[in-house]
């Protein structure tokens, strides 16, 4: 064949082959992203971590919530409202001054996180939770210890994710209707749009320019307007036609999988940006930071455990190195099964250690449910099929019954026979 004859058909380039694997790939990888829901147990569980975690905080500040949230706080709202005016930040609980404002929004956020623990209505109880968690950081955020911002994040991660689907109140409901979940066309779509609209009119309405009163002002108006606008939303796209549910599923998907993704990336973030700064620190690099780390007054809820570990000069070599090595290397733990199953198990105790010996547990208890996204379905199953389902069934059977004598196992005995009239047996009576 010379060369300038055409090439046979079935003598494709190499180059080709690569180009139509490369392409197949591709389409399997979107094909899979938007028809595939992964990681929903995995989901439901960081819905009731996360959920858990902020109403745990909420119940056991809740005698001193006006020193860290309220108007006893040291950190004034006039100090708050400057710093969120630099940063374009927004909260619920400097929209007024009003003691019974603080009350409400307190109570309205304990209510909403029990809610969203419990899965109902999980669509419009995550945005509620996101707004609730941003508000309370929002508003004292330079009074709290810096372990909420995990739980920022993830709250923030969640609102996109399904994480009803399983393990929640609208599953169970489900399960009553013959309904799945989110089924409804356009549902999802109307949060996702809402949830964009509160983002954007609550960061750009802001300015002073908009003011048209100084106690009320345009940029209220448009703080507020994504609620109702939520609503509207809802209403126009439920009654989308079905023609369009094939695309609203696979958005509504391709959304829940990217959200769960961008959880896992900022987990391997964090892990590893902690352990790449404590390389740099000579401390860590000699061994000695545990023992420093554990002498720290501000961070020694129990003194007296504290400085006995950190008196064992080799258990702090050895934590210190682990720590670092653990989280440098988490990454590429996660790409080999067994290995990564070791590791979480390291990294859950890193924070029990950090959570009672530093007194740190909203930050060791926001790590620990993001390590949970990592945990296979078959294990979450399975613990749930063991320990909350014999929880459940002890609860549903109440107070054991008192136990029974045992019984005899002789014959009883047989009564002899009566006499008859005037003291004659039946025989003599009848004769």
């Amino acid at each position: 064949m010379t060369s300038g004859e055409a090439q046979s058909p079935g003598a494709a380039s190499p180059f080709r082959r690569v180009e139509d694997a490369v392409g197949r790939a591709l389409v399997g990888a979107l094909d899979a992203i938007s028809t595939r829901t992964f990681a929903v147990h995995q989901a439901a569980l960081l819905r009731i971590g996360y959920g858990l975690v902020f109403l745990v905080s909420l119940l056991r500040e809740y005698l001193n919530r006006r020193e860290i949230w309220g108007d006893r706080s040291a950190w004034s709202p006039d100090m708050a409202r400057e710093l969120l005016n630099g940063i374009e930040g927004v909260s619920l609980l400097l929209e007024s001054d009003s003691r019974w404002w603080f009350e409400g929004v307190y109570l309205a956020a304990i209510v909403v996180s029990a809610l969203f623990v419990l899965g109902w209505h999980t669509r419009a109880t995550s945005i509620l939770f996101a707004v609730m968690v941003v508000s309370f950081n929002s508003r004292s955020i330079l009074m709290t210890d810096g372990g909420d911002t995990v739980l920022l994040l993830m709250s923030i991660y969640l609102a996109f994710a399904a994480c009803g689907r399983v393990w929640s109140l609208d599953a169970r409901r489900a399960r009553r209707t013959g309904v799945r979940p989110g089924t409804g066309p356009g549902h999802e779509v109307g949060v996702l749009v809402g949830l964009i609209a509160m983002v954007v009119l609550g960061t750009t309405c802001r300015g002073d320019s908009w003011a048209v009163h100084p106690e009320f002002s345009f940029a209220f108006v448009c703080r507020w307007i994504w609620l109702p606008g939520i609503l509207v939303v809802f209403g126009a796209l439920w009654r989308l036609p079905r023609e369009v549910e094939q695309v609203r599923a696979g958005l509504v998907t391709a959304i829940h999988n990217c959200a769960l993704f961008v959880i896992a990336a900022e987990v391997c973030f964090i892990y590893g940006a902690a352990g790449l700064y404590k390389v740099q620190g000579s401390y860590w690099q000699d061994g000695t930071a545990m023992h420093y780390v554990l002498n720290l007054e501000y961070f020694a809820p129990w003194p007296g455990v504290s400085h006995t570990l950190a008196a064992n000069t080799e258990m702090g070599v050895l934590i210190s190195y682990l720590t670092v090595f653990i989280q440098v290397g988490f990454v590429f733990m996660l790409f080999a099964k067994r290995v990564k199953y070791v590791a979480i198990v390291i990294l859950l105790g890193m924070h029990f250690g950090i959570a009672v010996l530093l007194g740190l547990p909203a930050f060791s208890a926001s790590m620990s449910v993001g390590d949970a996204l990592f945990l296979p379905t078959a294990f979450l199953i399975w613990t749930r099929s063991r320990v909350i389902g014999r929880l459940t069934a002890r609860l549903r059977r109440g107070p054991a019954a008192p136990a029974r004598a045992p019984a005899d196992p002789r014959p009883p005995a047989v009564p002899p026979a009566s006499d008859g009239p005037a003291g004659l047996s039946p025989t003599a009576s009848r004769a």
